[in-house]
C-alpha cells in the first residue's frame, strides 16, 4: 500500500512538473489605468489570412499543436481571464477587400477591427487621410525595448512622420515578422558539387565576409556548363526570371533603393543615385556572361516557367523571397541552401531587403486610456513564451542547420534591415527596369531616365500631393 501511495505521488509530481515546465509563462502586471480600461473590452486584430480564438477548437487555422503553440494558448487564456477582456485575431476580409473595408469602416466611425494588419501601401494611404492614431504618443510600452517584446524598428522608422514639432510613428510590429519577404539566394547543393564547387561554398563565403558580387559572378560562370560537349549550355547558374527579384538582390546589396524616404517623411525617387546605376551595370555584366537561362521560346511558355527550372535541378540558383522555404521548396528533391545576396562595392555589410505587414489603430473612436489598454494588451498578446528557442522552431523548415544558424540569424538582425519603400507606392513597377535591362543596348542611366517621369508621378500620388 505504501509503495502504491509513493508511486501515485511520484506520478503526480512528474505530471505537475510537466505542466509547470510547459505552461509556466507568467501573465504580466498591467498598470492600474490599463487594468481598469481593459475590463470588458473586446479587442479584435483584423487581418485577411488567419484567425485565432482561444475558445475555438482548434484555436487557429494554423494550429499544429506544437509545444510553442500549446504554451502560447495556455498563457493567452490566463491573460484574458486575469484582466477580464477578450482578444482575437479575425479574418475580416479577403486580401483584395481588405483596403476598402478598412478605410470605409474607419471613415464611417465603425472600425471593422480594433487593430488592423495591413500592407504598407494600404497603411500609408490611411495615414495620408488622417485615419491613423499616432501610436508613438502612447508611453504604456517601451517602443525601443527588446523585452518583453522586441519592437520592429524598421516598421516604426518607415511610418515616422512629422506631426507638428514632433516625429510620431503610426504603425508598429513586433520583432521578426511572419511575412518572410527578405530577398535571398537559394542554391542547389548537388549542382554545386557537380560543377566542382564545395556545396557549402556560399555559406563559407557569407560567414567569412567574402560573399561579394565578384565571387558571385565567378561562381555563376563555373555553374554554367555544357555537360555533354555539344556546344549547347545544359545547366545555367540561374534563370533570367524572376527578373524583378534578381534586380532587387543587386540593388539592395549595394545599399541602393528604388524609393527612399526623406527627413520629412516624404517618399523620393532613388533610382538615379550612383549605387543604383552601379547595380544595373552588374546586372548587365551577368547578362553578358550568359549565366542566366533565357525564357524558352514559344507562346505556350508559362509565366512562372522559372520555378520548375530551379526546383527540378536544371539551374543552380534562384533569387527570390524567403517565403519559398515554406512554399515552393518544401518538396524539392535536391537539397538546397539559402544565403543573403552578395555584397556590392558600396555596401559595408550584408543587407536584408525586407518589409512587413504593419499594425495600425484607427485615429478616432477610442479614449487615450483605451488606446493605452489596446497597445499594452497587444504587447502582452504577442509576448513569446519564456525560454523560447526560435532556432528549434525553424530547423524543420530548412534543409540544413546553417540556413538557420547563419542566414536566418542575419535576417533576424534588425541592424541589417533595409525597408522596401517601393511597396509604399501603388502602381510602381520595378519591371519597367528589370524587363528592359535584359535587352538594353546603352547606358543604364538612360533606362532610369526613361521611367523617371512615370515613377515621380506615382510617388507624388503616394505622398498625397
Amino acid at each position: 500500500m505504501r509503495n502504491k501511495i509513493l508511486t501515485a505521488c511520484l506520478v503526480l509530481a512528474v505530471m505537475s512538473f510537466g505542466v509547470t515546465s510547459v505552461f509556466a509563462q507568467p501573465v504580466p502586471k498591467a498598470p492600474s489605468a490599463v487594468e481598469k480600461a481593459l475590463k470588458g473590452m473586446n479587442i479584435v486584430i483584423g487581418l485577411w489570412w488567419r484567425y485565432y480564438d482561444v475558445n475555438a477548437n482548434p484555436p487557429s487555422n494554423q494550429w499544429v499543436s506544437s509545444e510553442y503553440q500549446e504554451k502560447q494558448l495556455d498563457y493567452r487564456k490566463r491573460l484574458l481571464k486575469q484582466y477580464n477582456f477578450t482578444m482575437s485575431e479575425k479574418q475580416i476580409a479577403t486580401w483584395d477587400q481588405m483596403p476598402q473595408i478598412t478605410a470605409t469602416s474607419i471613415m464611417a466611425g465603425k472600425p471593422a477591427a480594433t487593430i488592423f494588419v495591413l500592407q504598407p501601401d494600404w497603411a500609408l494611404a490611411l495615414y495620408r487621410q488622417n485615419l491613423l492614431y499616432p501610436v508613438s504618443t502612447s508611453k504604456v510600452v517601451n517602443w525601443t525595448s527588446t523585452a518583453p517584446v522586441e519592437w520592429n524598428r524598421s516598421v516604426t522608422s518607415a511610418f515616422t512622420f512629422k506631426n507638428g514639432r514632433n516625429n510620431d510613428f503610426y504603425a508598429f510590429k513586433e520583432g521578426y515578422g511572419e511575412s518572410e519577404r527578405a530577398t535571398c539566394v537559394f542554391f542547389n547543393r548537388r549542382l554545386f558539387k557537380e560543377a566542382g564547387l564545395d556545396p557549402n561554398l556560399p555559406y563559407d563565403l557569407q560567414k567569412s565576409g567574402q560573399w561579394t558580387w565578384d565571387k558571385f559572378l565567378e561562381i555563376a560562370i563555373k555553374l554554367t556548363r555544357d555537360t555533354n560537349n555539344d556546344g549547347i549550355t545544359d545547366i545555367y547558374a540561374m534563370t533570367d526570371d524572376f527578373s524583378t527579384e534578381i534586380l532587387d538582390a543587386f540593388v539592395s546589396s549595394n545599399g541602393a533603393m528604388y524609393v527612399d524616404k526623406d527627413k520629412d517623411g516624404m517618399l523620393v525617387n532613388a533610382s538615379n543615385r550612383p549605387e543604383f546605376i552601379e547595380a544595373l551595370r552588374f546586372y548587365i555584366k551577368l547578362r553578358d556572361a550568359k549565366v542566366m537561362k533565357p525564357k524558352p521560346a514559344g507562346d505556350n511558355t508559362a509565366w512562372n516557367w522559372f520555378i520548375p527550372e530551379f526546383n527540378d535541378g536544371k539551374v543552380a540558383m534562384r533569387i527570390d523571397e524567403q517565403y519559398l522555404t515554406t512554399n515552393d521548396l518544401r518538396n524539392m528533391k535536391d537539397d538546397w541552401g539559402m544565403v543573403l545576396p552578395p555584397k556590392g562595392p558600396k555596401a559595408k555589410n550584408y543587407i536584408v531587403f525586407n518589409f512587413e505587414n504593419v499594425r495600425v489603430i484607427p485615429a478616432k473612436g477610442y479614449t487615450k486610456e483605451q488606446i493605452d489598454a489596446i497597445i499594452w494588451a497587444y504587447q502582452a498578446w504577442v509576448t513569446p513564451p519564456e525560454n523560447n528557442n526560435w532556432k528549434l522552431e525553424a530547423y524543420s523548415t530548412y534543409r540544413d542547420k546553417r540556413a538557420v544558424d547563419e542566414t536566418l540569424a542575419l535576417i533576424r538582425d534588425q541592424k541589417l534591415w533595409q525597408w522596401k519603400y517601393h511597396f509604399h507606392v501603388p502602381g510602381l513597377n520595378r519591371g519597367n527596369i528589370a524587363y528592359e535591362i535584359r535587352h538594353l543596348d546603352g547606358e543604364p542611366a538612360q533606362l532610369v531616365e526613361s521611367v523617371s517621369q512615370i515613377w515621380n508621378a506615382l510617388i507624388m500620388d503616394a505622398n498625397g500631393l
